[in-house]
């Protein structure tokens, strides 16, 4: 795995970039990996399985320790089960991390059309921030607007976006099925 990780970095990255392995919980990582101050970016894929908090307490401790205060943490996850699911890794991007990071994730209209899709299945990929203090304060005021409202209206407008991209997706099928049968 690292060595087809390392053949992307080479051929896609700047030659400063590099590929290594940390073992989570390793004492003092940015010495592990040779590094005398916190990495701009962690980029880490498919790293959380199933719902146990207890098995991520290595895993949080390593991005505390990695994350500085520009530090920007990148998770992508293929999302097993859907979010209410009691297997769903949920728990660990919205619980695990609350004390240490903010959390948003990236559009799902951000990913390859190939990707676009919600619920079980999808890719979901996560940016974590050390929040920097236990109230995990925005920077920005939309993302404290964003923390206040109660949790049933932002489920309320996740599912209206979720709805919303389907249609979306499902009239770009649609064209493409009408350009094709055009053409015949």
């Amino acid at each position: 795995m690292l060595g087809l990780l390392k053949e992307n970095v080479d051929a896609n990255a700047s030659s400063d970039s590099r590929v290594e392995k940390l073992v989570w919980g390793a004492t003092n990582p940015l010495k592990a990996l040779g590094l005398k101050s916190h990495p701009d970016l962690v980029m880490a894929s498919d790293v959380v399985y199933g719902n146990d908090p207890a098995k991520w307490t290595n895993l949080v401790q390593t991005m505390r320790d990695l994350a500085g205060p520009n530090t920007l943490v990148l998770i992508a996850n293929v999302q097993r089960y859907p979010i209410h699911h009691p297997l769903a890794e949920t728990k660990f991007y919205t619980e695990a991390t609350a004390e240490y990071f903010v959390r948003s994730e990236l559009p799902v209209t951000a990913l390859h059309s190939d990707f676009q899709r919600t619920g079980a299945g999808n890719c979901v990929i996560h940016i974590f921030r050390a929040s920097g203090d236990k109230k995990r304060k925005s920077s920005s005021s939309r993302d404290n607007a964003e923390e206040k409202k109660p949790k049933k209206e932002k489920k309320e407008e996740k599912e209206k976006k979720e709805k919303k991209e389907k249609k979306v997706k499902k009239e770009k099928k649609e064209k493409k099925k009408e350009k094709k049968s055009r053409k015949d």
